[in-house]
């Protein structure tokens, strides 16, 4: 099965270890901070772990992974590409670091290789993120891996912008 790539980066399917880690990453309040609604309870983040293993990957929803440093196996963060809950048609990158990885371009990194799997392997001729318009930092990450604004949406929590990039100017 093929897993997106990246120099420093290794996409991995979670397995049972990597548990605690993705509890860890999904209860981080500055983690966490722009991500849905926010940071969750651990017990919200155990529902979650038991979906993603007892259902998604038997269903075989493969497109979640958690992302470990090459050099030395430490694990970095957690990413996915997966529809839109609300346009099912608009594929979605995502992608949440441990704030210990942040401003050494892992972000950069990793959005770059999530879009070129959804290009190279998925076949996909646009793909999408969503970012609240405060954050800063994750709009700059999307620029640099040649996103570009779209449009605003609006969900319960206001308004957010969706950033969009096309195969042919990727």
């Amino acid at each position: 099965m093929k897993h997106p790539s990246s120099n420093r980066i290794s996409f991995e399917h979670y397995r049972a270890t990597d548990r605690y880690r993705f509890i860890e990453l999904f209860t981080d309040h500055r983690a966490m901070k722009h991500i849905g609604d926010g940071p969750l309870s651990e017990s919200e983040a155990n529902v979650l772990w038991k979906k993603l293993t007892e259902d998604f990957y038997p269903a075989g929803i493969y497109t979640i992974w958690a992302l470990f440093a090459i050099d030395d196996a430490r694990y970095l963060g957690h990413a996915s590409l997966r529809p839109r809950p609300e346009f099912p048609d608009e594929w979605e990158i995502g992608y949440i670091l441990r704030t210990e990885e942040w401003g050494n371009g892992l972000g950069t990194e990793a959005a770059k290789a999530l879009v070129r799997f959804g290009f190279e392997y998925r076949a996909f001729k646009k793909l999408y993120a969503t970012v609240d318009d405060d954050h800063g930092a994750s709009i700059h990450v999307l620029k640099k891996a040649g996103f570009r604004f779209e449009r605003f949406d609006h969900d319960e929590e206001g308004k957010y912008s969706v950033f969009s990039v096309g195969k042919q100017n990727s």
